[in-house]
């Protein structure tokens, strides 16, 4: 079925209103001082609509000014609609899951676990950044297999590229370390991931280094799953993965954990299987636009990021609905 613009935006509206309702409205404190202007339902559209726009907020603003006043009759100031934003950034992150939870995402057989670098800066303009302190740091990876300053965003996907929980950490920080926090948070939101002094000392006495700055959030990480992660060898350790399926219940698999005859197929058959993550993280570059996210401070970051992963969980559940091919994402902006 081809979906117009005014299809999509009403359907758009209509999907993200419905489960806010539901399952969100009630959870979220109650703010003082007269009603807002704008519904959270209305700020949080636009704010999903936004993520297929590679300008800043402002400019976005400015095209639903020019072209969407018919859809939005009551526009916010960009500070304004900024702070409703940052203020719905845990919606954000339930209407995903809510999303997931109605494509039976946690039922999967599987899911696949990767990184993907969230790139805030150039590299020359990172080592003398005045914007982010420890929260971002100079890491290398990425298709261009290249250093860059930023963060590091962990995701675990379902076979068919519905995205169950994220992370983020500095870019620095080793992807144990986020699998050690997300398979914990998915066990116990309020629990405590094991940090450096809990580790065994390696056999040539050099020590552990921890995280380098805060992970989180932890409401990104969604809900327990029962099947296995798949993953590459950056998560690999005999003492890492016995323990997160001894006190997480996750077993978290990677191409050397395969051994003898057979091994040479089941790695094949692994990294067939994780295809479609890189495919997601693709999505996330280049529609989505995860890379030079212009986020000035942690929160406004996290605030961006979850808004990405539920502006393309929510596209797969209105193609389901629309009967369209899951990946045929819509194109707002020419």
């Amino acid at each position: 079925m081809t979906m117009n613009l005014d299809t999509f935006l009403a359907a758009w509206y209509t999907i993200v209103d419905d489960r806010y309702r539901q399952h969100i409205a009630q959870l979220k404190p109650r703010r003082p001082g007269p009603r807002p202007e704008m519904s959270d339902s209305e700020v949080l559209t636009l704010a999903l609509c936004a993520q297929w726009c590679g300008t800043s907020e402002r400019a976005f603003l400015r095209f639903a000014a020019r072209y969407w006043r018919s859809y939005f009759p009551r526009l916010l100031s960009q500070s304004a609609f900024n702070r409703r934003c940052r203020d719905l950034a845990g919606a954000l992150a339930r209407l995903s899951g809510v999303a997931a939870q109605e494509m039976d995402a946690y039922a999967a057989p599987y899911q696949a676990l990767d990184t993907v670098p969230v790139r805030l800066m150039r590299l020359c303009r990172g080592r003398r950044h005045r914007l982010f302190g420890w929260e971002a740091g100079v890491g290398w990876g990425g298709s261009d297999r290249s250093w860059y300053y930023g963060c590091k965003l962990l995701l675990a996907t379902t076979p068919e590229g519905v995205i169950t929980g994220f992370l983020l950490a500095p870019a620095n920080t080793e992807d144990r370390w986020l699998a050690e926090a997300f398979f914990c948070w998915r066990q116990d939101p309020q629990g405590w991931p094991r940090e450096v002094e809990d580790l065994p000392r390696r056999p040539n006495g050099r020590e552990y280094v921890g995280p380098t700055g805060p992970v989180g959030p932890r409401w990104g990480v969604g809900e327990v799953s029962g099947g296995p992660y798949l993953s590459d060898n950056g998560f690999f350790g005999a003492d890492w993965q016995g323990y997160w399926r001894l006190n997480y219940g996750a077993t978290a698999l990677t191409p050397k954990n395969y051994a003898g005859a057979t091994a040479p197929a089941l790695r094949r058959q692994h990294h067939r299987r994780r295809q479609m993550v890189e495919t997601i993280n693709g999505w996330l570059e280049g529609t989505f636009h995860l890379d030079y996210p212009q986020a000035r401070t942690r929160w406004g970051l996290l605030t961006r990021v979850a808004a990405k992963v539920c502006a393309l969980n929510l596209a797969l559940r209105l193609n389901r609905i629309f009967g369209r091919p899951g990946l045929a994402f819509a194109t707002l902006f020419g």
